[in-house]
Order: structure tokens, then C-alpha cells, then sequence
């Protein structure tokens, strides 16, 4: 996705106020793509303004107004922000040409379509700001499974979706390995596609799906002061109907790495998940797989969208190193071993 026209912090307070009878001074916030503001007022409270990117995907923001709306109805005990509706009672807006001028020129050559949704603002530090404890990955991975709990009997029509990051199309990338910079890691990028289709897609067809959050990481999960506890579950940006085992793998992975055993965090993940939503054997073979194919696609991705969008690179790059050198570690592990422990550590749930 090529970046989009920024919108200014002005421009974010003119919407809250003009469509949401609501003032307050926009602060920016880092996203991959989309313009991302906390609006704080006068009383010191605050709200989200999320500005979707110029490409016109009203039936995939629709999607994300939609499974925020069922999960206040849903769980209402799981810490997800609530859509704030507008003046005139929509849930998002979709706004053309709307961009004005600003005396720093934004907006200038910024007409395009945009969809526009305020949310209410979650309190909370991010999980990566201090070591995450063996009790708080289970909660982690406790906190997913009250979530796909929650969304099993949701539907919608844009839930098929595909996006760079689905692990089901794993495969689609390849192609972009092309137009990477050099990498020491394409030889084992090429062999990790080559597992895939050859282990993951065959298993595939009978895997269990449903909406899934799939971007389950340390920068869309709050925790609270004593970090012991998630209080905030961010951005469905990414969610899409697929295979339970690839959500709570993206979860797990996030957590891989540290010595002397590596794998030992995500085991934890994985575990607290399967004491609150049973994993299956259909599930496990394809646990450890995912893990693999998303730290693969965290090389990949990251690096193509730092090419397409330079003055985002620091942020879509931030991680990459740590990807590489995990994706490393787990390439090392047999796929039998990671079998083997993975069940074992269920077994201990």
C-alpha cells in the first residue's frame, strides 16, 4: 500500500469537532498506514480518531466498526474500545474532499476519500514496556481465547478478506522477495515458502476458522502498572476469518526468544489460551508452522512497505532485526520438537 496524504493533528480536531460536537488537542500516534490520534479535552479524559488510508475499503472498516459493536454486545467485560457514534448517529463516516489547507500546506494536494472512526480511549501501558512474566503470557494467551470465544459467532460479509499479513496466503509474498534489499536470510525464506506449501496448505482445508484478531502483539495489548494484567486489546485493523491455530501462533510468537530456551515463552502463550479455549489436535501440527511463517512475513513486509513508504521506514522497521534473529533461533528447532513440547506444555494447562 502506497502512503497515503497525511492528516495534520489540526485536521483530526477539526472532525472531532465539526462531526462529533467534540473539542480537544489531537496528539499523533505511530500506525503502519493510517492516520491514529488521541484526542484529549479539557477534563483530561480522551478518545481515538482513526483515519482509514485513501484506498476506498469501506466494506473492511465496516467490518472493524462491526466486530467492535458485537464484542460491546457480545463480552462486554473484554477490554476493547467502544465506537463512539457521530453527531448524526453513524457508527463511521466516509468523507470526501474534506481535507482543509492548514498554514503548514497539509492538505494541499490531500482530496481523497477517507473513512473516519472515533473510539473511546483505552488506559494502560504497552505490553513492551517491561519483561513480560510467565503469568502474564498465560494471560496473554487467556486473554485471546475470551476473545475468539467471543467472536465464534460473529459474521460478516468482508470477513473473507486477505491482506500482506494473512498466514493463510503465506505464499503470496514470495514474489516480493525480488524487491528486497540483499538479505542472508532469503535462502531460509525460500525454504520456509517451500515448507508451507509443501506442510501448512495441505492441513489447511480442515483446520478450524473463524474471525480472528491475527495481529495479537505487544503494540495492540495494554497492560496495567503491575504487569499482571491486560487491559487493553487494540486495532482489528488486520482481523479476518481464518484458522484459530494461526491467531494463537502470531500471539505466541510475539512472546518467542530470551535464553537459555527460547521457545519456552510461547509454550506459556499457548498454554494459557488452551486452559480457557481448548486447542485441538487439528490445531497443534499447525501452531509452530504459523510461528515460523510470521516471523518470515515480519522480514518481508516490514522491509517492502519501508521501501514504498521511506518517511514511515523507522517505524515499519523498528522490529525487523528482532525478526531476523528469531526466525533464526526457530528454524533451529526441529518441527518435531516444537510438537512435542507444544503438547506437553498443554498438558500442563
Amino acid at each position: 500500500m502506497l502512503a497515503s496524504p497525511r492528516v495534520s493533528q489540526a485536521q483530526a480536531e477539526d472532525i472531532a469537532r465539526e462531526y462529533y460536537g467534540v473539542s480537544g488537542t489531537a496528539e499523533r500516534l505511530a500506525a503502519e498506514h493510517d492516520d491514529v490520534f488521541r484526542l484529549t479535552m479539557a477534563a483530561g479524559t480522551s478518545l481515538l480518531i482513526k483515519v482509514g488510508a485513501a484506498d476506498p475499503v469501506t466494506a473492511e472498516t465496516s467490518f472493524q466498526t462491526a466486530v467492535l459493536r458485537h464484542l460491546a454486545q457480545a463480552a462486554p467485560d473484554l477490554p476493547v474500545q467502544r465506537v463512539i457514534p457521530a453527531l448524526d448517529g453513524r457508527a463511521e463516516l466516509t468523507l470526501d474532499k474534506w481535507l482543509k489547507p492548514t498554514s503548514d500546506g497539509a492538505g494541499d494536494n490531500a482530496a481523497a476519500r477517507r473513512l473516519v472512526r472515533m473510539t473511546t480511549y483505552l488506559d494502560g501501558r504497552p505490553l513492551g514496556w517491561a519483561p513480560a512474566s510467565a503469568a502474564l503470557r498465560r494471560e496473554i494467551g487467556g486473554t485471546l481465547a475470551r476473545l475468539n470465544h467471543a467472536l465464534r459467532s460473529f459474521s460478516h460479509p468482508a470477513a473473507n478478506r486477505t491482506h500482506l499479513w494473512d498466514l493463510q496466503n503465506f505464499p503470496r509474498l514470495r514474489p516480493l522477495l525480488d524487491q528486497l534489499p540483499g538479505t542472508g536470510q532469503r535462502p531460509g525464506l525460500l525454504e520456509c515458502f517451500d515448507r508451507f506449501d509443501a506442510v501448512v496448505r495441505p492441513r489447511l482445508p480442515g483446520a478450524r476458522t473463524q474471525v480472528i484478531h491475527t495481529d495479537f502483539h505487544g503494540d495492540n495489548l495494554l497492560v496495567d502498572d503491575q504487569a499482571t494484567t491486560v487491559t487493553g486489546i487494540l486495532d482489528f485493523g488486520d482481523s479476518l476469518a481464518g484458522p484459530v491455530a494461526m491467531d494463537v501462533a502470531v500471539a505466541a510468537c510475539y512472546q518467542f526468544g530470551g535464553s537459555p530456551d527460547p521457545l519456552k515463552p510461547s509454550l506459556e502463550v499457548v498454554a494459557g489460551y488452551h486452559a480457557a479455549d481448548p486447542l485441538d489436535d487439528g490445531d497443534l501440527p499447525l501452531i509452530g508452522e504459523f510461528m515460523l511463517a510470521r516471523l518470515a512475513a515480519r522480514i518481508i513486509v516490514s522491509q517492502w512497505n519501508a521501501a514504498r513508504d521511506p518517511g514511515n521506514k523507522d517505524y515499519l522497521l523498528r522490529r525487523t532485526p528482532q525478526a531476523v534473529e528469531h526466525f533464526g533461533l526457530l528454524r533451529a528447532i526441529p518441527a518435531g520438537v516444537i510438537g512435542k513440547r507444544l503438547a506437553a506444555s498443554l498438558e500442563k494447562s
